[in-house]
């Protein structure tokens, strides 16, 4: 590695309608990542063929042979195979550092990301990068699952957290549905092991070195419910691995909004829209506290240039109808 000019690659496991996954794969490319590692968690999925002309990206179908080339059979929980599978990149990689995301996390870069990583200083292990989580403007129309601003975890005591957010503060981790903790680079050839957020040490006395990224360098936009239904559905598989053992168990704020869902099955778009839809009052407080970021990102010129035979369809109602097609059973979980 020149510190000058450090190379990148992400990593994700994708079950995923096609277009979000071409969407991840543009959108990181166009912002310069020598390297992206797609692991189809369903063997025959059909995003491989809609991802073979481009010579950056390393696709891999998950099928028996490759679980035990990579340790042993398919493990059952979701969260497993996707650590497993950011391990044999982070082993196969040629790039200076990697980052291991999820299909709707996209990093907004304000300065690009390689200067970034050249002033991470030479012991630290990896870069955390800050999360923010998509949420919907007040009367805004909805044209592309992108559509929205974000806003950060809350900071300060819980109960000053909950004044703000308001009654359904406890369904979330510090105001966000989803994870707060943002996710990390990695740096080649590291003593270390990937996870889901953090690099974890192989040995328990080894201390890792972990800087963080600065929003005004730096930020992870993680779309958490591409759509209402798609957030339902999210919250439904968790419950349905749960049933099958096949999950991992989920945190507090999680399991409070399982509840909720599971108390009205009916309901899941009303409760979506209670979490992810703050009113005027709400982002006025969150703009004061610098919680709120409205970045100007929008994948669809990416989109063109790396897919130019294949348009991409982001209006939420595509998303939905992949979603009836595809992970039915799921959905009607609930109803079960």
């Amino acid at each position: 590695m020149t510190k000058d000019m450090p190379t990148w690659g992400v990593v994700a496991t994708v079950d995923e309608p096609p277009v979000l996954v071409q969407a991840f794969v543009a959108w990181y490319l166009s912002l310069g990542a020598a390297q992206v590692f797609i692991y189809c968690d369903r063997p025959d999925d059909p995003v491989q063929d809609l991802l073979s002309h481009l010579p950056q990206v390393s696709v891999v179908a998950c099928d028996e042979a490759h679980w035990l080339r990579v340790g042993k059979s398919r493990p059952r929980r979701h969260e497993v195979r996707q650590v497993r599978n950011a391990r044999e990149a982070y082993g196969r990689m040629n790039a200076d550092w990697l980052l291991h995301c999820d299909a709707d996390e996209y990093i907004f870069p304000r300065r690009p990301v390689t200067g970034t990583l050249a002033t991470v200083a030479a012991d630290a292990d990896g870069l955390v990068v800050p999360v923010a989580e998509r949420v919907h403007l007040p009367h805004a129309s909805e044209e592309s699952i992108f559509t929205g601003a974000f806003r950060r975890p809350f900071q300060g005591p819980a109960a000053r957290r909950r004044q703000i957010f308001g009654p359904d503060f406890d369904l979330t981790y510090r105001g966000l549905t989803g994870h707060s903790q943002g996710k990390a680079f990695v740096r080649k050839d590291r003593a270390l092991q990937l996870s889901i957020h953090r690099p974890q040490p192989i040995r328990p006395d080894q201390q890792l070195v972990l800087e963080r990224a600065s929003v005004t360098a730096l930020e992870l936009l993680h779309f958490d419910g591409l759509t209402p239904t798609f957030w339902v559905y999210k919250l439904a598989r968790m419950l349905h691995a749960l049933k099958k053992r096949d999950g991992m168990p989920p945190s507090a704020h999680r399991s409070r909004q399982a509840e909720e869902l599971m108390a009205d099955p009916d309901g899941g778009l009303r409760l979506y829209d209670r979490l992810k839809r703050p009113d005027t009052q709400l982002i006025n407080l969150l703009k004061q506290r610098d919680l709120w970021a409205d970045p100007a990102f929008d994948p669809s010129e990416p989109l063109a240039r790396y897919f130019p035979a294949h348009p991409a369809d982001l209006r939420p109602s595509a998303i939905d109808d992949w979603l009836y097609r595809k992970k039915a059973s799921v959905l009607n979980f609930l109803h079960t």
